[in-house]
């Protein structure tokens, strides 16, 4: 008998945690007697196939060595094995440690980070909040930081949430307005984070194409998809760097309003303008209450501070803090309070000018460096007004990915193209952050890059 119930469990017929029938249930339906139920009973204990709990009865242990009791890649949810796409991780090349030059990266010059006037209002907050800047806040932010971005960015306190960075607000507004199979309307390309935000959230992701954004061809996707909403990236786009014309977010309103989708504007690049001027904000130019705006102080100032806000009507602030409390119950505040310092006194508009001229001679440089490396016929690019990247296609057939791996190689990292499509890929663009690396280091950034493509070759070539 208790050879047959240990087949049983090697069969899995009988799983780990599985209760065993009472010794006398078993007994009565083998017709055996109650004293070799319970032998078999205690033989298998003693091999360390069952086990027998007082006053409750006897489960089947789980097989293998008390070391190792639990197979962890086996416990994983379905919904966290469809996310498992080194889609960020790789962009960040985090686990890459032998990166001389992260052009992969989307962060701003940090050399331009203004830390004399960081240090000294990080210093007077604690010496005049003190224990307060360690107490518990509100979700929503702390709120002395939401008035200084209200009063900073035209709007009323009680529609800002203060978020973990741009990211984190796109993962509360796809966790809080979408559910399984909705359709979300999203650039093409746009941004690999918003991919998989809205992905994890259980939508369906319809592409806008960015090189015009037509109205018309909006308006047929809202026709035949019926999405939950929009969301668009109107100002020096990641990764393309374009920005829609004044006329084109007029029509895309309009038509919203007129389909009632809302629309969710990430802005995190506005404000990293090199020259010329660009048009107001869709959350300015909005008349019907349907737009929900996001930004990020990571692209302007820097990406470890962690800070980005939404402005949404205040309805939505509320649902979308009920959310956050998931991950999040109460807000930080020293670094809150610091940026409310700086936001307050004056200092980051003092930043932003500095910045935009050191991003300028970065982008320069990068230019140039391009045009040096690629010939004309290779690869084609433009040069953007604004944000961070230069948005490169090779024009001759070749292997990405062994591109990547090379340039990986020889010390040097770029966004591809393939992460940046919800839907089918352009395999031959990339993505390069030209103000990630010094002025002195951004030359023979490229150069090892342009070497890259060069050793992988042309495949019609070979």
């Amino acid at each position: 008998m208790a050879r047959d119930l240990e087949q049983q469990i090697a069969l899995g017929r009988l799983l780990p945690g599985d209760r065993l029938p009472s010794e006398r249930t078993l007994a009565a339906q083998l017709g055996l007697s109650r004293n070799t139920v319970t032998a078999a009973y205690r033989l298998l204990e003693k091999r360390e196939a069952i086990r027998r709990v007082p006053q409750r009865g006897a489960f089947v242990r789980p097989a293998g060595p008390i070391e190792n009791p639990i197979d962890w890649s086996s416990r994983i949810s379905r919904q966290a094995h469809l996310l498992d796409e080194p889609v960020l991780d790789m962009l960040a090349q985090s686990r890459l440690t032998n990166l001389r030059y992260r052009l992969s990266a989307g962060t701003p010059a940090l050399g331009c980070f203004p830390m004399g006037p960081f240090r000294r209002a990080l210093h007077d907050v604690l010496n005049k909040e003190g224990v307060q800047t360690l107490a518990i806040a509100p979700t929503e932010g702390q709120p002395r930081l939401r008035r200084a971005i209200a009063a900073w960015d035209g709007a009323e306190s009680s529609h800002v949430l203060v978020v973990a960075g741009a990211q984190e607000g796109i993962d509360l507004l796809a966790r809080c307005l979408v559910e399984p199979g909705d359709r979300v309307i999203v650039d093409r390309p746009t941004y690999p984070g918003a991919i998989q935000a809205f992905q994890a959230a259980g939508a369906q992701l319809v592409e806008w194409d960015t090189k015009e954004w037509s109205a018309k061809a909006l308006e047929r996707l809202l026709i035949a998809s019926r999405p939950k909403l929009i969301f668009t990236m109107p100002t020096f786009h990641n990764p393309t760097a374009r920005t829609m014309e004044e006329d084109q977010r007029t029509k895309l309103l309009n038509l919203a309003a007129r389909y009632r989708v809302p629309v969710i504007e990430n802005d995190v690049y506005s404000r990293t303008r090199l020259q010329g001027s660009i048009p107001p904000s869709l959350y300015r130019m909005d008349k019907h209450n349907i737009v929900i705006y996001l930004s990020t102080f990571s692209k302007v100032l820097a990406p470890g501070l962690r800070v980005g806000w939404i402005a949404a009507p205040p309805h939505m602030v509320k649902q979308l803090s009920l959310v956050k409390m998931r991950a999040s119950l109460f807000t930080e505040g020293l670094l809150q309070l610091t940026l409310a310092t700086l936001l307050e006194n004056g200092i980051f508009e003092e930043h932003l000018p500095r910045l935009q001229r050191t991003h300028a001679a970065l982008q320069k440089i990068a230019v140039d460096a391009l045009r040096l490396n690629f010939a004309g016929d290779e690869l084609e690019f433009s040069v953007p007004q604004g944000g961070l990247y230069i948005w490169c296609r090779w024009r001759r057939p070749i292997d990405m990915e062994a591109v990547l791996l090379e340039a990986q190689q020889k010390g040097a990292s770029v966004a591809p193209g393939r992460a940046f499509f919800a839907g089918a890929p352009d395999e031959n663009c990339f993505r390069i952050c030209f103000t990630a690396c010094s002025e002195r280091d951004l030359p023979d950034a490229i150069r090892l890059l342009a070497d890259a493509f060069h050793a992988a070759g042309d495949p019609s070539d070979r």
